[in-house]
């Protein structure tokens, strides 16, 4: 409430009275965002390390120490699933992030719950887990429950939320509403004045439009191009180019150039 009268977020800047040494974890919190949103999943071990420094040496409030354990454990599920592939102990590190503040938590109930913005996180992934160990479809449960959760203000998640729904049902081959949910998320990031996604939700908006054969598909994989570029995302643009040759036969590097 304060924070709308002075018109500045007070919860940053108690933040940085609660934590030793805020600007680090800051850095650090962003550096891993950057990361999860560029698929460099093999640096996360060093951003790890930095984490557990400083859960051991700083003095902070029990909310921000169990926030720091919750990310720890968000990434160590990362790390567990992309570069280990083993998705069972990935599956461990979200259940007991969520149960530092969510002891009773269940994935039979998870919808008795109110969640904040990082136990949604957390949910989020938790999907992704389920739809390789169980189904697509429910996977998609979940992420719309979550997608029910979200405050106005979580654009960010919502932007996820639509690009990983917008993947789920191209899974099941449902491309009308895989392009309805990318074409959600791009709305989203032009309202936000974001480019947060954006580049991965064209991408998914292109390959809709190909399964739906919709003439103007390319235009929607050349914007997907040039916004990896834009953005410095490079192994994500690898992995469309690779991607789109190896299942669709289009060579979208030579689109991309003109």
């Amino acid at each position: 409430m304060l924070s709308v009268v002075f018109k500045r977020n007070l919860n940053d800047i108690l933040l940085k009275y609660r934590l030793k040494d805020y600007p680090a974890f800051y850095k650090i919190k962003n550096s891993i965002e950057t990361k999860l949103e560029n698929g460099e999943f093999k640096d996360l071990k060093k951003e790890a390390l930095k984490l557990k420094k400083i859960i051991q040496e700083g003095k902070m409030s029990l909310y921000y120490e169990r926030l720091l354990k919750q990310l720890l454990y968000l990434v160590e599920s990362v790390i567990e699933k992309t570069i280990n592939n083993n998705y069972e102990i990935s599956l461990e590190k979200l259940i007991e992030a969520m149960k530092i503040t969510i002891p009773e938590f269940s994935l039979s109930d998870y919808t008795a719950f109110v969640y904040n913005s990082i136990e949604i996180r957390i949910l989020i992934n938790i999907a992704f887990i389920l739809e390789k160990q169980e189904s697509v479809e429910k996977s998609i449960e979940i992420l719309l429950f979550c997608l029910s959760q979200l405050e106005p203000k979580d654009i960010k998640e919502k932007i996820r939320l639509y690009y990983n729904l917008s993947y789920s049902y191209h899974l099941l081959s449902n491309h009308e509403k895989a392009l309805y949910y990318a074409d959600l998320g791009i709305k989203t990031c032009i309202e936000a004045k974001t480019l947060n996604g954006l580049s991965l939700l064209y991408f998914r908006k292109g390959i809709a439009e190909y399964h739906l054969k919709r003439e103007n598909y390319k235009d929607s994989l050349v914007k997907a191009m040039h916004l990896f570029d834009i953005l410095g995302q490079e192994k994500l643009k690898e992995m469309a180019i690779e991607s789109c040759k190896k299942f669709y036969n289009i060579d979208i590097s030579i689109e991309s150039s003109c």
